[in-house]
C-alpha cells in the first residue's frame, strides 16, 4: 500500500502541473487502489482498498459511488485501511437481490466486509446520506466488530425536515453542456451550499454517477429506519451534518438530539456554512473530525 500510495503522489505532482482534467484526477485516485470483490447475490459487490491500518469503511449516498469520498480518501489512507464499496446497485456493483431493502444491502456489505478483513475483525463505519442508513443495518449484522459508527447528513431518522426545491431531470436533454449545467444545478440544491464549490470535478463525479446509478436513494430510504441498527448499538455513536444539509435544514439539530436517545454520549457536529455533501465541501475539518472520533473509539 506504500508504493501505492507514492505512485498516486507523483502521479498528484504531475498532474498539478500540466493541469489534468477532473477524469483524470479520478482515475488516478482508482489505479492507486486495490480493486476487490464479494458476493451480492448473482453478481459482486465491487469495494476498492486504498491504506493501511485499522479498517475503515466508507459508504456513500444515493445515485452516488466512492466518489463521493474522492476528497477523503488520500488524507485518511494515511492512517487507515480504507474500504469504499459501491453499494449494490451503484457504480459498478451489480443491482441487489429483489426485494430491495436497507436490511439485505447492509447484511450483504456486512459479508463481504467480513470476507475482506476477517469475520474476527474490527473496524469503523461513515455513512453518508443514504449510506448512513445502511450503516445502520450493516453494524446490526456485525455486531460488536463495528466500534465505531459515524452518520453524515444520515436518512432513515425520521426527523423532519423543510421543503426542497425540486431537482431537474436531466436525461432527455439534447447536449452535453444541457447536461452538464442541470448537474450543477442539481447540486447546489441538494448537495453543496456554497456556489463557488461546485467545482469541475463535482460536476464530473455526479454526471458519472446519475448515469451509472439503477438504485437510489428514494428506492432505500423508504425501506427501514436507523432505529433499526442504533438500537442496541454499543460501539461509539457520533453525528456530522452540514449547517444547510438540504435534506435536514431547518431541523439539523433535532437529527443531534435524536441520536442521543440511543446514547446521551453521542457526539453531533454541525458544520457552519456547508450543505449535505460535508466531506466534499469542508474535507479538511471533516477529515480532522472523522480521524479524531475514530482514533479516539478504536
Amino acid at each position: 500500500m506504500r508504493l501505492r500510495r507514492d505512485a498516486w503522489r507523483r502521479v498528484c505532482h504531475r498532474m498539478t502541473v500540466s493541469q489534468p482534467t477532473p477524469a483524470e484526477l479520478i482515475a488516478a485516485l482508482e489505479r492507486a487502489s486495490t480493486r476487490r470483490t464479494t458476493q451480492n447475490g448473482a453478481g459482486e459487490v465491487v469495494w476498492r482498498v486504498w491504506g493501511t491500518g485499522m479498517p475503515l469503511v466508507l459508504l456513500h449516498g444515493g445515485t452516488g459511488s466512492w466518489m463521493h469520498w474522492v476528497r477523503n480518501i488520500e488524507d485518511l489512507s494515511r492512517d487507515f485501511m480504507l474500504l469504499v464499496p459501491d453499494l449494490p446497485g451503484s457504480g459498478e456493483s451489480g443491482n441487489p437481490p429483489v426485494p430491495v431493502s436497507a436490511d439485505s444491502i447492509g447484511a450483504t456489505l456486512a459479508a463481504g466486509l467480513a470476507a475482506i478483513v476477517g469475520a474476527q475483525t474490527c473496524f469503523a463505519i461513515a455513512g453518508f446520506s443514504m449510506g448512513g442508513l445502511i450503516a445502520g443495518y450493516l453494524v446490526h449484522h456485525a455486531g460488536p466488530r463495528a466500534h465505531c459508527l459515524v452518520l453524515v447528513g444520515a436518512t432513515g431518522t425520521g426527523a423532519p425536515r423543510g421543503a426542497m426545491q425540486p431537482l431537474k431531470s436531466w436525461r432527455r436533454l439534447a447536449s452535453d453542456a444541457e447536461k452538464a449545467a442541470t448537474h450543477r444545478h442539481n447540486l447546489g440544491i441538494l448537495m453543496i451550499h456554497d456556489p463557488a464549490k461546485i467545482d469541475e470535478p463535482a460536476v464530473t463525479m455526479q454526471k458519472i454517477n446519475a448515469e451509472r446509478s439503477r438504485i437510489r436513494g428514494k428506492h432505500v430510504s423508504h425501506t427501514g429506519s436507523l432505529a433499526d441498527g442504533l438500537s442496541g448499538y454499543r460501539g461509539r455513536l457520533a453525528g456530522i451534518w452540514g449547517e444547510f444539509d438540504a435534506t435536514a435544514f431547518p431541523h439539523v439539530a433535532e437529527r443531534g438530539e435524536w441520536l442521543r436517545k440511543f446514547q446521551p454520549q453521542a457526539s453531533f457536529d454541525i458544520f457552519p456554512g456547508v450543505g449535505h455533501w460535508v466531506q466534499y465541501e469542508a474535507r479538511e475539518a471533516f477529515n480532522r473530525r472523522l480521524r479524531e472520533l475514530v482514533k479516539a473509539a478504536g
